[in-house]
């Protein structure tokens, strides 16, 4: 049986979330040692080379640490993973919960996200969803928890970890920001033992109320 392989996108930018998040994901690295592991880090996070890995490799499981968006994985500078909406699809389904809100938050990339260039509501790139078939996908970004998660499942991945809201974490001279990295971790710790990801869930829950009561 060959190795399974692990996708890690890693995009950095000095003071942006993404310098603080980078660093856990080289911790997540760490954890699957014993895997096939291929990280993508900083500028080399664009849509064509993310998209050129996920078809090559076919990861079993796809992990970001980056920024996102209700439809978007966001790279070092443009969407990497995506499922926008067609034109078609606008005029089909003119709902303003399905359409127009995550339309908002995504013409809005350029404040959150410290784009240089901001994504385009209206995306003209074919989706890369497709090479995520059988892929668990866990994203440690903003958002992408929503429209992109239910989309993802449609194109086959089996279980998508995500955020519907702003993933929020402070950093400090103590670095308390190492209390949520470790939180994450424990995520990946199962699945690297060989545990499920129902079994890697009930961990992190359990790590997460201890820790919960620890600081309280």
């Amino acid at each position: 049986m060959s190795t399974p392989t692990i996708m890690v996108l890693l995009p950095k930018k000095s003071g942006d979330p993404t310098e603080y998040v980078s660093e856990w994901g080289e911790a997540a690295i760490k954890v699957f040692k014993n895997y096939n592991v291929v990280p993508i880090r900083g500028v080399d996070v664009t849509y064509d080379r993310v998209s050129e890995a996920l078809y090559t490799y076919r990861p079993r499981v796809l992990i970001s640490f980056s920024h996102g968006c209700p439809t978007s994985i966001i790279g070092q500078k443009e969407c990497v993973v995506t499922r926008k909406f067609t034109f078609d699809e606008l005029l089909s389904k003119p709902n303003y919960n399905e359409i127009v809100q995550p339309l908002y938050y995504q013409s809005g990339c350029r404040h959150t996200c410290k784009l240089e260039d901001p994504c385009s509501i209206i995306c003209s790139r074919e989706t890369n969803l497709k090479y995520l078939k059988d892929t668990i996908v866990i994203a440690v970004c903003c958002y992408t928890g929503s429209q992109l998660a239910n989309c993802a499942v449609m194109y086959g991945v089996p279980v998508y970890f995500g955020y519907k809201n702003l993933l929020l974490f402070p950093t400090d001279d103590v670095k308390s920001e190492d209390i949520f990295k470790e939180v994450h971790l424990e995520i990946f710790k199962p699945l690297a033992a060989g545990y499920t990801v129902r079994e890697a869930e009930m961990a992190i829950n359990i790590y997460e109320t201890n820790m919960i009561k620890q600081y309280k």
